[in-house]
């Protein structure tokens, strides 16, 4: 199985100019543990949770007025969509990143994975059995 088939192409994203506050607000209505920052349409960092956590607990920074590009890491782990699960997992151990953005050529922000949901479409595939035809014709996969 390929992140095509496991990414999630209905992700939130947030400004650089908005609040760590209301990036909290947004990981806790979203789910999602790692936050695209996108300014006009171009993907310029993440903003991850537990750094906002850690940082707000810690009392390093005034979530209300600290801005999400003061934290923000500003060079995202991203892959493409044909990415196999187990190729995501190894990237996601050796960048120590809980979120992969997918990328098409352009640069294009397609969908995002984190590791739950590489936790489920690895369990939903080990029980699926055999990838089905279709999916490989769509690749392009000779059959």
């Amino acid at each position: 199985m390929t992140l095509i088939n496991a990414m999630r192409t209905d992700f939130p994203t947030i400004d650089p100019e908005s609040t760590l506050a209301a990036a909290a607000s947004r990981f806790g209505e979203t789910g999602c543990c790692g936050l695209p920052v996108v300014d006009q349409g171009r993907l310029i960092g993440v903003l991850d949770s537990l750094d906002v956590a850690a940082r707000a607990v810690n009392g390093e920074l005034d979530p209300t007025r600290a801005l999400v590009r003061h934290l923000m890491r500003r060079e995202p782990v991203g892959c493409g969509p044909e990415t196999s699960l187990d190729d995501a997992r190894h990237l996601m151990l050796s960048k120590r990143v809980n979120t992969l953005f997918v990328i098409e050529p352009g640069p294009r922000l397609v969908g995002i994975i984190d590791l739950i949901g590489l936790l489920e479409a690895a369990e939903a595939s080990s029980s699926a059995g055999p990838e089905l035809e279709w999916n490989q014709r769509v690749r392009g996969d000779g059959l």
